[in-house]
């Protein structure tokens, strides 16, 4: 194997295995699946605009907005007019969302405490420093740079069947 693929697989089982602790862990908050957008608003001071939920989630807007919807139904968000730009709409927080950030904080906290046994502060700030460096030279590679012509016509040769068996 070589380290995109290592990569690749790592990432994958880790998300799974993440997925799964929050999953064990929120399985009876009603949005438990939403729960990244709650934090994002969060962290933007609790109060930030779709758009930027959007791009920052990589989410398309379509997606987005029965999401918005949900949770505005459920009472954790509540969506007004953005007054610096009339076609975009601003989110914010309710107590109720700020209620179960707090929850979440102490999932995490818990987290880190347990993965403060076998790893040091270094080794996790690594981690993420790592996974960041990663995350956007991903963003940037020109795929035309990246030999991208040529496994598209590899591609393509086994989309039709011509690749021997």
């Amino acid at each position: 194997m070589n380290f995109g693929e290592d990569l690749s697989l790592q990432v994958m089982q880790v998300n799974k295995s993440y997925q799964q602790y929050l999953s064990r862990a929120l399985k009876e908050i009603d949005i438990y699946q939403h729960y990244q957008i709650i934090l994002l608003i969060s962290r933007a001071g609790g109060r930030t605009t779709q758009k930027a939920i959007c791009e920052t989630l990589k989410i398309e807007k379509s997606n987005m907005v029965p999401i918005i919807t949900l949770l505005e139904s459920k009472q954790y968000v509540t969506k007004e007019v953005n007054f610096k730009d009339r076609r975009g709409k601003l989110i914010s927080l309710t107590p109720k969302a700020n209620y179960l950030i707090g929850i979440m904080s102490n999932l995490f906290s818990v987290f880190e405490e347990n993965m403060a046994d076998d790893l040091t502060w270094q080794e996790m700030y690594n981690c993420l420093r790592v996974l960041g460096k990663v995350n956007d030279k991903l963003k940037n590679i020109a795929l035309m740079d990246a030999g991208f012509d040529k496994m598209m016509k590899q591609i393509a040769l086994l989309n039709n069947d011509q690749v021997l068996a």
